[in-house]
């Protein structure tokens, strides 16, 4: 009698019906789990910093893993009830299929703990090129971890078979299923709203879950008159205490430490957007050839984001833009200009721009504050002003911070005195978008040229006026560019590729005290210019590492590698060439030479990663 098999007794209908009655009860369990491994995406993600913010966060957990499992229920589990002979088989095999995807939201847990990404499948490629699985992250645990989440599955599996012909919990189940439905609704009914207007502590939280894709709906809600909408998109955003952003910027991590000193020297910052390396020889830019020839000159100094606001924040704030609106919204000054102001630095900004706007932006981007901001016209009337500055008796009662900002190059702005060294060029206003590649490239080319030789003849001006002032053995220039070169934006059809080419641009200093002028090929970018600014000028004694992610240039090392980027984009920039990771994290990987470039280590992503959310809390 022992040895009768029970199973005889059931046809294929009678166990399907039996495996789909235990299977809700198994999927019901196994979300219960699902939440349990979520509450450390909880105990990682940024504080909310609104009550509405926090209630979005708890009620997205609860819908976003219990449908995370019924998917994963529907799509695969349900299926195999009907391609397993029996109900032991498809237990088993659920068992095991259970245990493998906790493990893999195991994994992604630690993953994000780390690093602050999830699992995808740019991700597993890098995983499984690494020789070893080296990735840097210890998963010893999952050795402890995989056999008592198998366990915890065959516990499931018994409880759920024992009670899935009962009815005393039916009332329970139907509870839980009602809150997980409702959890699942309101997570993207509230995510539609925040979208829709601009509610940043609900719409920054969409990257904290595992495949987490929450619903947006402005144009649906706008058709329909739900939203109010007038005019620019702009004038939908709410002004609210809760626009400071959820994740708060931990900026400096510990108290600064200062030795200034008795005689602090004077520090000029000239920014030339449009530049790139390239175009710094003898017959393009003959005065920052010279120049760089005589100080010291970085010969691999990079970009990430080809944007001069990017580039503006990281050489003031020193870390990346990624940390720039967080910045701007909590009002966080950086190191430099607070410290600048402690040791009673007169703080000026001269700026080449059409948009009247300007000011209030660079401003808010780099600390500085408007009212010390000039913006002018043209490079020539930004030049003129600028060195009279320079020229004037108050450089000789306080110490001076001078940011000028020349814009001609990348405006393809010209003025009534600019000289054409390259004909024919293209005249009159260019219009982005508007021209012929071939019939108008080389006139546009020779526009460019002819804008940039002039821009450098204003430079020139500049550097005689710190001379002629005799302001030299008191006064560090920094020459750099906020944005590379690029013409394809001014052509009908051009793409956005990225270009190491057009973000390798110039970046020259001159020391007072420097004996020998040096090229210093280690890889460079913005974000060295505050800490060499704070450690070398302001005497900050603190490690660079403490308020930012770049070096001090006088003392930087042959680094394999440097980062830079903004909400959508991690550059991580080596010798030879730059790996742009997307949002998604999707990966692409830019080479000098165009030839194949070498996949990214593992471990370097988990390090850059780390580097880029130091500063977060």
């Amino acid at each position: 009698m022992n040895n009768i098999n029970y199973s005889s007794f059931f046809t294929y209908k009678d166990e399907v019906s039996r495996s789909i009655s235990w299977g809700h009860w198994f999927v019901l369990l196994n979300i219960f789990l699902a939440l349990l491994i979520g509450c450390t995406y909880l105990y990682n993600a940024p504080s909310p910093s609104t009550q509405l913010g926090t209630a979005y966060l708890f009620i997205s957990w609860l819908g976003h893993f219990s449908f995370l499992v019924f998917v994963i229920y529907i799509l695969i589990f349900f299926p195999l009830t009907f391609l397993c002979r029996s109900t032991r088989t498809y237990k088993i095999v659920s068992i095991v299929l259970a245990t493998v995807f906790m493990v893999i939201l195991l994994i992604d847990v630690k993953l994000y703990q780390a690093i602050k990404i999830h699992l995808s499948v740019p991700m597993l490629g890098i995983f499984f090129t690494q020789e070893g699985f080296s990735t840097g992250l210890n998963y010893n645990f999952l050795y402890i971890a995989t056999p008592v989440i198998a366990f915890i599955e065959y516990l499931f599996s018994k409880f759920a078979w024992r009670n899935h012909y009962l009815h005393k919990y039916q009332r329970i189940t139907v509870f839980f299923t009602t809150v997980f439905i409702l959890s699942f609704l309101a997570t993207h009914i509230m995510h539609i709203w925040a979208n829709a207007y601009r509610y940043v502590p609900i719409t920054q939280q969409k990257s904290i879950f595992p495949a987490y894709y929450p619903m947006t709906a402005n144009t649906f809600l706008k058709e329909h008159g739900l939203l109010a909408y007038s005019g620019d998109s702009e004038g939908t955003q709410i002004e609210r205490p809760a626009s400071k952003t959820s994740r708060k910027l931990k900026y400096p991590l510990n108290a600064m430490k200062v030795i200034p000193s008795e005689n602090p020297y004077n520090v000029i910052l000239i920014t030339i957007d449009g530049l790139d390396y390239g175009h710094m020889t003898e017959d393009y830019t003959p005065n920052l050839d010279v120049f760089a020839k005589t100080h010291d000159s970085y010969i691999k100094n990079y970009l990430g984001d080809n944007r001069d606001s990017t580039a503006n924040f990281e050489m003031m704030y020193g870390i990346p833009a990624e940390y720039m609106k967080t910045a701007m919204n909590e009002k966080t000054p950086p190191v430099i200009i607070s410290e600048m102001l402690m040791q009673d630095y007169k703080i000026s900004g001269f700026i080449t721009t059409a948009d009247n706007r300007a000011e209030k932006q660079l401003a808010s981007i780099t600390g500085l504050r408007t009212k010390n901001i000039k913006s002018f016209d043209s490079d020539l009337e930004t030049v003129r002003n600028a060195a009279n500055w320079i020229y004037s008796e108050e450089w000789n009662y306080r110490p001076q911070f001078t940011v000028i900002k020349l814009t001609d190059p990348a405006t393809l702005n010209q003025n009534q005195e600019a000289q054409l060294s390259y004909v024919p060029q293209i005249s009159g206003t260019v219009t982005p978008g508007t021209l012929n590649r071939e019939k108008d490239g080389t006139a546009l080319k020779n526009r460019y040229l002819n804008c940039l030789k002039n821009t450098d003849k204003m430079l020139g001006h500049i550097l005689q006026a710190v001379s002629d002032s005799g302001k030299t053995r008191k006064t560090v220039v920094i020459i750099t560019a906020g944005q590379g070169f690029n013409l394809n934006k001014y052509y009908e059809k051009h793409g956005n590729r990225y270009s190491r080419e057009s973000r390798h641009v110039p970046l020259v200093i001159s020391w007072p005290d420097a004996v020998i002028p040096a090229r210093i090929s280690a890889i460079t970018s913005s974000q060295d210019i505050a800490p060499t600014i704070a450690h070398e000028i302001l005497g900050i004694q603190n490690t660079e590492s403490d308020y930012s992610t770049g070096a001090n240039l006088r003392e930087v090392q042959n680094r394999p590698w440097l980062i830079s980027g903004n909400r959508d984009e991690l550059y991580i920039i080596g010798h030879n060439q730059t790996t742009v990771f997307d949002k998604h994290e999707n990966a692409v990987t830019y080479s000098d030479d165009g030839s194949e470039a070498k996949p990214l280590n593992m471990t370097t992503l988990i390090n850059a990663r780390k580097m880029l959310n130091k500063f977060s809390n």
